[in-house]
């Protein structure tokens, strides 16, 4: 595998947000998910649950619910009292209409996806018509006293449920007027507490489930007004509930971190009466589970700890493979932290700061395994603060350690760094060319001349950086046939010859820089790109897909590699196509141009191209294993695939040069101890 000194970070205080809503595609294909934060993400079911697009946050908008409407088109509401439609090939809110009625807790799609319903403070549900570029409020349903917190449509559009505190009611669309009202703690005596309907859903059978904060999933006939069923899931509340598109089956998430599913099932084997049974608890999450979506084939579910968890439905896998693995989801499926080689710097990226650190150094040498001791410290240089409220979209660091950019929904801003001993300086680059922003992704050339800034339309454009500090555009590269998705991966080529430009409809473009001209486009993949980059001595573009296939594509020769034909010919290992966490970074090894490192979340792994391809009877060992075997144990290990599990989550890693390896790990329980409290419960034999 070769020996790397590794210089191991733990300083990158990374804590994502929580996990507010999901929202499922009705064709299932794609998962809509919003944060605490205002985020919102959007994963791919067909390119491995990878994700694919991301819409930063903003302090001003919050996300309160999600839905999918008139096939593509994704919406959202939250306490602003704003409807936002996301424009997911630019990735920014788009449009925002006043809901008119105070924050807006709910927000639902009919059948057809014409029309929505919202939720509001006021009491009251209104109904927006979806119309080509737009909404256009349409009418207000009858208002009741308390704030709405969840809705509902009947599959035939009739009619919708809507729940509040201690009460829900049914409401005929077309009337417009209350057909049902029903209080959820009717049959308790002396109810001390209100009970908050936090989750409800309208069978096509004409029956509402509820899930309320006294942890109960219950089941009405609303034409009688009846309780036909109760279950008590939970101690605490159950705050989310989602149907299966058949209706024989309920996920729940509760305030414990638990999720339950419930399933309509046969009183007697072979019988036609049913009942709804609680099949299979799951204890996944650490804190709230505010969010739970029901696929065809899983259960999703999203919680405060920032997990989003997919627990697949065995009985509806046809065959062992990508759709049979339980899937965690804690981190971005993107970088957030940039590396200056040359001057040893890291810069981390937050929702609105950046942060500029100095590696610390040791001049001991020792074994294998060994800690080194430092002689010099790692150094915070610089906290950089975005203006304003719009989050991050991307930021880089020179590999000089000179120039710092980064982009929001609205700037684009470029600095100079000046470090002269223990002083640093930071100075904002003056006339900065206007280009059309954000910047959906940053990166500077190997000799920090060029910045590449990757916008909409899947154009790129070209700085040319300038000393003392400034800049100046130079060109604009765009696709020849055009593209309406923005650029979202960018890889340029060590001599500066080469730019490699991925954008969201996964077409990978590669241009000459020294004419500015369209080279060629790599053939297309059923495949979202998760990362690539390209060999400083062959100019070799490596390319990792999410369903973890890797391709190498010759760029002067426009076509792949003998190398990569091979593989493709010949099939990666199983274990190594069964991974659920996409590849985040490649990079090379200039001592040995046949090794290529990459990583994902959970291991770092040196392929060698010099080396057979191991088949499937061939275990993929950790490095740490392998070196426990016998000698002729371990020859008969020898393949192409070197994989070392040690360092873990791995948010990023970096080759500073040909002896000394950067990682930047994350530990879970570390950012865990900054969430807020979860519910105690109390555990056996305590």
């Amino acid at each position: 595998m070769g020996e790397f000194e590794v210089h191991r970070v733990r300083f990158f205080g990374l804590v994502p947000a929580g996990v507010r809503c999901l929202a499922c595609h009705p064709r299932g294909a794609r998962l809509a998910l919003a944060r605490t934060d205002g985020a919102v993400e959007v994963y791919n079911f067909a390119a491995n649950y990878f994700q694919e697009k991301v819409i930063p946050g903003h302090e001003a908008r919050s996300v309160e619910s999600l839905c999918w409407a008139a096939g593509d088109r994704l919406f959202g509401a939250g306490l602003g009292g704003d409807i936002t439609e996301y424009d997911l090939s630019r990735l920014s809110a788009a449009r925002g209409v006043d809901g008119g009625g105070g924050p807006i807790w709910s927000l639902a799609a009919n059948g057809t996806g014409s029309q929505l319903a919202i939720g509001c403070e006021d009491g009251s549900v209104k109904i927006f018509q979806v119309v080509p570029g737009g909404i256009q409020f349409e009418r207000n349903l009858d208002r009741r006293k308390g704030r709405v917190l969840c809705l509902s449509w009947h599959p035939s559009d009739t009619h919708i449920v809507a729940g509040s505190i201690d009460f829900f009611r049914v409401i005929d669309v077309t009337s417009g007027q209350t057909v049902q009202r029903i209080m959820v703690n009717h049959h308790v005596e002396k109810a001390k507490r209100e009970c908050v309907v936090w989750a409800i859903a309208l069978l096509s059978r004409g029956t509402v489930v509820s899930a309320d904060s006294f942890g109960r999933v219950q089941f009405w006939d609303w034409e009688q007004g009846t309780l036909t069923e109760s279950h008590t899931v939970s101690t605490s509340a159950a705050l989310s509930l989602a149907v299966s598109e058949k209706e024989d089956s309920i996920v729940v998430g509760t305030s414990t971190g638990a999720t339950y599913q419930l399933q309509l099932l046969p009183v007697k084997l072979g019988g036609l009466e049913k009942r709804w049974v609680r099949t299979k608890p799951f204890q996944y999450h650490s804190h709230d589970v505010r969010a739970v979506a029901h696929s065809p084939t899983a259960l999703i579910s999203g919680g405060l700890d920032a997990q989003l968890v997919i627990r697949p439905l065995m009985e509806k896998i046809q065959k062992k493979g990508y759709d049979a693995a339980l899937r965690k989801f804690t981190f971005p499926h993107r970088r957030l932290v940039s590396c200056a080689r040359k001057a040893r710097l890291l810069l981390f990226q937050f929702s609105q700061h950046l942060e500029l650190w100095r590696l610390g150094s040791t001049e001991e040498t020792g074994k294998d395994g060994e800690v080194l001791p430092l002689c010099r410290m790692p150094e915070h240089l610089v906290q950089l603060k975005s203006k304003g409220p719009e989050h991050i979209y991307c930021s880089c660091v020179s590999p000089c350690g000179t120039w710092v950019g980064y982009s929001t929904a609205s700037r684009f801003q470029l600095y100079r760094v000046r470090c002269d001993g223990d002083s640093v300086s930071l100075r904002k680059v003056p006339k900065v060319p206007k280009l059309l922003p954000p910047a959906y992704q940053l990166q500077f050339s190997a000799d920090s001349s060029s910045l590449f800034v990757a916008s909409a339309r899947g154009s790129v454009h070209v700085l040319q950086l300038l000393e003392p500090g400034g800049c100046k555009h130079l060109h604009t590269l765009r696709p020849p046939s055009g593209c309406s998705e923005a650029v979202y991966l960018l890889a340029p080529s060590a001599d500066g010859h080469w730019l490699a430009a991925v954008s969201g409809d996964w077409a990978i473009h590669i241009y000459n820089l020294k004419c500015f001209k369209h080279h060629c486009v790599v053939p297309t993949y059923s495949c979202a790109v998760s990362a690539l980059a390209i060999h400083p001595s062959t100019n070799n573009l490596v390319i990792a897909y999410s369903d973890q296939q890797l391709f190498e594509f010759s760029i002067p020769e426009k076509q792949y590699t003998s190398w990569s034909r091979a593989v493709q010919s010949r099939g990666l290992h199983r274990a190594w196509l069964e991974r659920d966490s996409p590849i985040t970074h490649i990079t090379f090894n200039p001592k040995n141009p046949a090794h290529i490192l990459l990583h994902d979340t959970y291991l770092l792994c040196v392929l060698d191209k010099s080396l057979p391809l191991p088949d499937d009877s061939t275990l993929l060992m950790n490095q740490s294993t392998l070196k426990q075997l016998p000698e002729t144990a371990r020859k008969r290990q020898l393949h192409a695939f070197k994989i070392c599990k040690k360092f873990q989550p791995l948010l990023f890693m970096d080759l500073l040069d040909e002896n000394c390896l950067v990682v930047v790990e994350r530990p879970i329980m570390d950012f865990k101890t900054q969430l807020p409290l979860p519910v105690q419960q109390k555990k056996f034999g305590t």
